[in-house]
């Protein structure tokens, strides 16, 4: 039987994303990242959603990773 993982949602807001391909390259870039289960991007509305496991990783190393992709980032400040 699997094991059910406690996951965290970072939410962030990134301005420049202006094609699939740029959105595709900043998931997997991430989902390479130890800990992150999922990432996904919608940059229609310029929307980064990831999911970790606390237990690998820390938010802190999430954020300064995202810092990293070359786009201007911010937390979002809605809670998911």
């Amino acid at each position: 039987m699997p094991v059910e993982k406690n996951l965290v949602e970072i939410k962030f807001l990134v301005e420049g994303i202006t094609c699939t391909g740029c959105a595709m390259d900043m998931e997997n870039i991430m989902l390479d990242m130890d800990g992150v289960e999922e990432a996904s991007v919608n940059y229609a509305d310029g929307v980064f959603i990831i999911q970790y496991d606390p237990g690998e990783t820390e938010g802190e190393n999430i954020i300064k990773k995202v810092k990293t992709l070359g786009f201007k980032t911010k937390l979002s400040p809605e809670k998911t």
